[in-house]
């Protein structure tokens, strides 16, 4: 019969108990977002004023939104690294009262990533809220959802320990590791394997119970981290088959798991022949064709990022799925907090948190000025874009993410926005402002328009060389005449869209971009040099289209065919 946590109704009453509440909270701070968002500042500020940042910045005399702007100036990680430093070392009420639970870690490409405080506080009545809420909306409109198992794709909750012993790590993965057993029921992939740490090692065990399983929701950030999962099943298939009929697992893969897991992991998997045999018949029918819609034929939802570059991404899925599967995006969030939400199917926008956060804005032709008009929430105009800055309650206080976001309607009278892209994703040589939209806009016409195939690409900003190296994968079978051809032709493109790309390269102070042919497979190859070399994290990974960080020069250049 079965344990009463693995009845789909019971897990959907569950999920209902916890979360109506949640959207009821959100929806009556929506009716009145200053009323709201004046709340959230009033509450952080006192529960903040005699932490050493309080003190530092006169708290205690903060008694509104233009105190709290002459306390604390816009700033990005840097004013807050030495109180985080402090905390490391074990003082308490430094950015918050008492210790952090522990530190989330930024998922950018940087060398050191950023350890981000989470208070006891804001893991429980903030991100688990957010968390909550999300889920129960998921479920409301897509009701199949937890009629089978669940695959997701998260990194470990903790991966190291700061000085004092507290862990840092993955706040996807703390939530996934300590969700309620009626949740966790659904798991595909037991915890442990979630914390191996060899890039194609993890996804072949996170597969080995996925493939086994009747998935019904894939939570999974970035699209491609999907293709993985497929692509791990087409290169492993036989393999995979084998040990679902014999209820084992590979031996090293077995291996990258702690020693005190292992037992665990061994006894979760049993014989299961009848899938074996089902998945074999499968592959016989289908062959090279075969698709997750075939071995997952009641998938009800995807949900994935769909705004600034993944959306190049959603493209590459077409086909993957049962027809009636819904893919639906995330809201906005980052490893410094989840800041937007989804409210349904067809969302391609989030709507502000402003329950939780508190959040103000610069338009983005703005953001240089040296005096800029500081919004609130309210404020914002539809059409428009800006920079987003926030406070969580967490220790970040008018943080600069370096987000463009752009303004495309009202909830009640909560903003809803799409993610644009970030402001780092702009470059300039000679004046030009060249932005990834801009390159991913351009590719994309001229791929159309020249009927080229494209798969991965990067266009690098070399302030060393002062020129912009092309990094592009073509179809196999490309003529050499057609690659050049498309090289111009976004050169061309980028002069359209751009007047300032135009008149630099129109007086020769910019030059061509210079083409360099990449690998087959190369944004695997590139991605997965990158997690191992720990300059991205896996469960996280954003996909790049523009850049100027010399630290990821050398792995293009890797990628680069032999002439």
């Amino acid at each position: 019969m079965g344990s009463i946590t693995e009845k789909p109704w019971f897990r959907k009453f569950l999920v209902s108990m916890v979360g109506k509440p949640r959207l009821k909270e959100f929806l009556k701070a929506s009716k009145n977002a200053k009323a709201a968002q004046d709340t959230v500042l009033e509450k952080m500020v006192t529960s903040c004023k005699d932490t050493a940042f309080g003190k530092d910045h006169g708290f205690d005399k903060v008694k509104n939104i233009d105190d709290y702007r002459k306390a604390v100036p816009i700033s990005g990680f840097g004013r807050h690294r030495p109180y985080v430093e402090r905390m490391c070392k074990g003082e308490s009420d430094i950015l918050f009262p008492g210790r952090p639970l522990f530190y989330n870690t930024t998922s950018g490409t940087t060398a050191k990533p950023k350890l981000i405080p989470v208070s006891e506080d804001y893991y429980k009545n903030a991100y688990t809220g957010i968390s909550r809420l999300w889920l129960y909306t998921c479920m409301k409109d897509n009701p199949h959802i937890y009629d089978g198992k669940s695959l997701s794709a998260v990194s470990a909750a903790e991966e190291g320990k700061v000085e004092d012993g507290t862990p840092y790590g993955a706040i996807s993965g703390m939530a996934y590791k300590n969700v309620p057993n009626v949740l966790k029921s659904t798991f595909s992939t037991p915890y442990p394997i979630i914390c191996i740490k060899d890039y194609l090692k993890k996804y072949y065990g996170m597969m080995r119970g996925a493939l086994e399983s009747n998935i019904t929701i894939i939570i999974s950030p970035s699209p491609s981290n999907v293709l993985r999962f497929h692509q791990t099943v087409m290169e492993n298939f036989p393999d995979l088959v084998k040990h679902i009929r014999d209820g084992t697992i590979r031996d090293d893969v077995l291996a990258e798991i702690a020693a005190e897991d292992r037992e665990e992991i061994k006894a979760y998997f049993k014989p299961n022949p009848q899938r074996a045999g089902e998945l074999e018949k499968l592959m016989n029918e289908h062959g090279d064709n075969l698709r997750p819609k075939h071995y997952w034929p009641n998938l009800a939802l995807v949900n994935t990022w769909k705004q600034g570059n993944f959306a190049q991404l959603l493209p590459k899925l077409e086909g993957y799925f049962p027809e009636f599967t819904v893919n639906r995006a995330f809201g906005y969030q980052a490893s410094e907090g989840r800041a937007g939400l989804v409210l349904g199917n067809d969302w391609d926008y989030s709507v502000l948190a402003v329950h939780i956060y508190h959040f103000e804005f610069v338009e983005e032709s703005r953001r240089f000025d040296a005096d800029p008009v500081i919004l609130q929430s309210h404020e914002v105009e539809i059409g428009k874009r800006y920079y987003i800055f926030f406070s969580n309650g967490s220790g970040l206080f008018r943080y600069d993410i370096n987000d463009i976001i752009e303004v495309t309607g009202h909830f009640n009278q909560a903003p809803l926005f799409k993610f644009i892209q970030k402001g780092e994703g702009i470059t300039t040589l000679t004046g030009e402002k060249l932005s990834e939209e801009q390159v991913m806009q351009a590719i994309d016409e001229v791929k159309k328009e020249q009927g080229v195939f494209v798969g991965f690409y990067v266009m690098f900003c070399d302030e060393k060389d002062l020129c912009y190296k092309f990094f592009v994968e073509f179809g196999a079978g490309t003529d050499a005449s057609k690659k050049e051809t498309f090289s111009s032709g976004v050169d061309n493109k980028l002069k359209e869209i751009n007047p300032e790309y135009e008149a630099k390269r129109g007086s020769q102070r910019l030059d061509a971009p210079i083409l360099y042919e990449i690998v087959e497979d190369a944004y695997e190859k590139f991605k997965e040099s990158l997690v191992d070399a720990g300059i991205a994290r896996e469960g996280q990974y954003k996909d790049v289209y523009l850049t100027k960080k010399r630290e990821l020069l050398g792995y293009l250049e890797r990628l680069v065919k032999s002439k």
